[in-house]
This record gives structure tokens, C-alpha cells and sequence, in this order.
């Protein structure tokens, strides 16, 4: 099962990813997604976690199209990837586990 969170700003988005870390999660586990592929590798890359590549190498004609394409290849449904990529849109930032733990008690 895939975890998944949205946060408004950077640092929060951080600090969940620290407690995450300090819990025995595996940073391999842990993806991070911003609307903007720049915003996402510096977040990535401040926070030591990944960013969603994509295996297969498609054309996109529209950002959403990527964005949806990239939850889905971490195991989002394809109707909770337009809910996300909605997300997106407005600017929100998503912090991704791939791990099938709850993790709603540990970043509250």
C-alpha cells in the first residue's frame, strides 16, 4: 500500500520526513511530488529522499498528464492521481511512502 500526504510548505514536508526517518522508515521508501519537476528535485534532494522516474520514457502533452502518470506508477488508482494532480495544481507538496504501514498517528 502507498502512504500519502499533502502539505502546504517545505519545512513541514521536512520535519514529517525526519520523524519518518528516526521511526526505521527506509529512505529508499520515501518519494516526494511538487507540480514543478525543479521544485521536486530540490526537495529531493535537501531531504536525501527521491523523486518518481518514470520507467517508461512517454511524451506528455499536458504537466497533469505526467503528474497522474507518476502516482500511478507508485501504485495510486487512477482516480485518486486526478485528486492528487488537483492537489498539485493548487501548489501543495506530497510526501509518498511506499510501505504498508499507517503513518497518519506518527506525522500528526
Amino acid at each position: 500500500m502507498t502512504y500519502i500526504k499533502d502539505y502546504k510548505n517545505d519545512q513541514n514536508l521536512e520535519n514529517d520526513i525526519k520523524k519518518l526517518l528516526g521511526n526505521g522508515v527506509d529512505q529508499e521508501d520515501i518519494y516526494v511530488l511538487a507540480h514543478d519537476d525543479d521544485h521536486t528535485e530540490d526537495l529531493a534532494h535537501k531531504t536525501r529522499t527521491h523523486s518518481i522516474e518514470l520507467s517508461q520514457n512517454e511524451g506528455f502533452d499536458k504537466k497533469g498528464d505526467e503528474l497522474r502518470a507518476k502516482l500511478e506508477e507508485v501504485g495510486v488508482t487512477e482516480e485518486a492521481a486526478d485528486q492528487y494532480e488537483a492537489m498539485l495544481d493548487q501548489g501543495k507538496i506530497l510526501l509518498i511512502v511506499r510501505e504498508d504501514r499507517n503513518f497518519d498517528e506518527l506525522l500528526d
